[in-house]
């Protein structure tokens, strides 16, 4: 992976890249793995499920600042090792079934813990412990948590960047994402926050984002929200590349019975 300019100083975790082949999508797609450098094993490391956003995972799928923090804290012996792992969900993806780039909640929760089972990934069953998601990933982490937490296997935590969460349908229309209004309403975070049940959600987001709203209405609405964080600046680098550490620790506090 080519590093951005602005952060090319920085030390970057190892990054893989497969390809699998996704029933649901109906297509192949990539599968992106980062975790600290000088592991002895990933055998059974613990991952968190990171959702991108609209653009897709080039040139890169989670913020460097994100992935460097990742690589910094675990060899300052400050946080456990745990990974992230990205699935390639296609343009503008929401996550959910029936999109323009097909099945990918069902891709998430059917087929995804098969791929890290096979690769020594995530608990016993090839889950992640928790869920992160930046922009339209912010949108599907908090509804594949929903969907996690409603099968009886809940996730620890859930870090939400900058989530694009729409308050009426005139704007999520706009978003040319889902066909109708009630397609939109089956799946909106904000719409299904009593199926969370009480997994703490950290929140980071720029003062100016357009989709503060709804981010807000997250925030006053959801009661298990322990970091929020405003930061200035809009739906933009700037706020993205400026959360990495804090994010970092969020999700590492939320593993179970682990040290450093």
């Amino acid at each position: 992976m080519d590093a951005d300019p602005a952060v090319s100083g920085l030390a970057m975790p190892e990054i893989r890249t497969e390809v699998v082949h996704s029933a649901h999508r109906g297509t192949d797609t990539r599968l992106y793995l980062a975790y600290p450098t000088g592991l002895e094993s990933t055998e059974n490391l613990p991952v968190v499920l990171y959702l991108h956003g609209r653009d897709g995972i080039d040139p890169t799928p989670i913020p460097y600042d994100t992935l460097a923090s990742l690589e910094r804290l675990y060899h300052e012996g400050r946080i456990p090792a745990f990974g992230f792992v990205v699935v390639d969900g296609g343009y503008n993806p929401y996550w959910n079934d029936g999109s323009a780039n097909g099945d990918l909640a069902a891709m998430l929760t059917e087929e995804l813990p098969a791929w890290l089972a096979e690769r020594g990934l995530g608990d016993e069953e090839g889950l992640p412990f928790a869920v992160a998601g930046i922009s339209t990933g912010g949108f599907g982490a908090l509804t594949y948590a929903a969907d996690r937490n409603q099968a009886g296997n809940p996730v620890a935590a859930v870090a939400e960047l900058a989530p694009a969460l729409q308050t009426s349908w005139e704007g999520m229309r706009e978003k040319e994402a889902f066909a109708t209004e009630d397609e939109w309403l089956a799946v909106d975070p904000l719409h299904r926050l009593d199926e969370l049940g009480d997994v703490p959600v950290g929140v980071w987001t720029g003062d100016a984002d357009p989709f503060l709203d709804g981010i807000d209405e997250l925030v006053r609405r959801y009661p298990n929200t322990p970091v929020v964080s405003y930061l200035p600046g809009g739906h933009e680098g700037a706020v993205f590349e400026a959360v990495g550490t804090e994010f970092v620790e969020f999700l590492a506090g939320s593993l179970p019975d682990q040290q450093p």
